[in-house]
C-alpha cells in the first residue's frame, strides 16, 4: 500500500475514484479543500454514548449559534442533515475562539462508524465564495453580545487557501490591544481569542481556550 498518493491532475477531476472516509484520504480533507464549485472538510470523531469526542482535542461540547434570541445550542445528530444558514455567528467552545460568520450556508452530515469502535465521519460541505462573498472572524462581548471586533476575509477574490492564514492574524490582531476586547457599552473585558489549532497556542491562548 501506498502512504501518499500523488496525482498529476486537480483533486476535483479524481475524486470520484476516492473514498473520502479512508483515513489516508480523510486527512487531505481536515482542513477543507475546493472541490469544484464546493469546499469540503472531513472530520474524524469518535461517538461515545452522548458524547462527541475529537482524536486530539478530546470530548467536543455542542456546536453554539447567535440569532435574534441570543445564543443557543445545536446538536448534530448521526444520518441527519443539519445547516447553519449564511450570516449566523458559529463557534465551538474550546475548539475556536472566535465566532465564524460565512456569507454562503454550510451543510453538515455525520456518517455512523462503519463499525463499533471505528470513527464516525462529519462532512461540512458548502459553496465556494465567489466575488465579494467571504467570511468573518467575528468576537461579541459575552456579557451583553456586542460585536467588538470582526475582520473579514474576502473568500471569493482571494481563494479559501488564505483562510487560517488571515484567521491567524485576526486572532492576533484581536489579542493586541485590550482596547478590542473591551466592550464600548458594558465595559466588560473579554478573555484572548485563540484560533482551531491548538498547536499554535501561546501559554496565554490556552488558558483561553479552557475558559471559553
Amino acid at each position: 500500500m501506498y502512504a501518499e498518493l500523488l496525482v498529476d491532475r486537480p483533486v476535483a477531476d479524481v475524486l470520484g475514484d476516492w473514498d473520502i472516509l479512508d483515513d489516508l484520504v480523510s486527512k487531505k480533507f481536515s482542513r477543507f479543500k475546493r472541490v469544484g464549485d464546493g469546499i469540503l472538510g472531513v472530520r474524524r470523531r469518535l461517538l461515545d454514548g452522548n458524547e462527541v469526542v475529537d482524536p486530539v482535542k478530546g470530548v467536543l461540547p455542542a456546536s453554539l449559534e447567535m440569532g435574534p434570541n441570543g445564543i443557543f445550542a445545536v446538536h448534530h445528530e448521526v444520518l441527519t442533515l443539519r445547516m447553519t444558514a449564511g450570516g449566523t455567528p458559529h463557534r465551538v467552545p474550546h475548539n475556536f475562539g472566535f465566532w465564524h460568520i460565512n456569507d454562503m450556508d454550510e451543510l453538515y452530515l455525520t456518517l455512523p462508524p462503519a463499525a463499533p469502535g471505528q470513527p464516525a465521519y462529519m462532512l461540512v460541505i458548502m459553496q465556494h465564495p465567489e466575488g465579494a462573498e467571504g467570511e468573518s472572524f467575528a468576537e461579541y462581548c459575552e456579557e451583553c453580545l456586542t460585536l467588538i471586533f470582526e475582520r473579514h476575509y474576502n473568500t471569493g477574490r482571494l481563494g479559501f487557501e488564505g483562510f487560517f492564514k488571515a484567521n491567524d492574524e485576526a486572532i492576533i490582531e484581536y489579542n493586541s490591544d485590550v482596547r478590542f476586547r473591551t466592550c464600548p457599552e458594558c465595559g466588560h473585558v473579554n478573555p484572548l481569542g485563540y484560533t482551531w489549532n491548538p498547536g499554535r497556542d501561546t501559554p496565554a491562548t490556552a488558558a483561553a481556550r479552557l475558559q471559553w
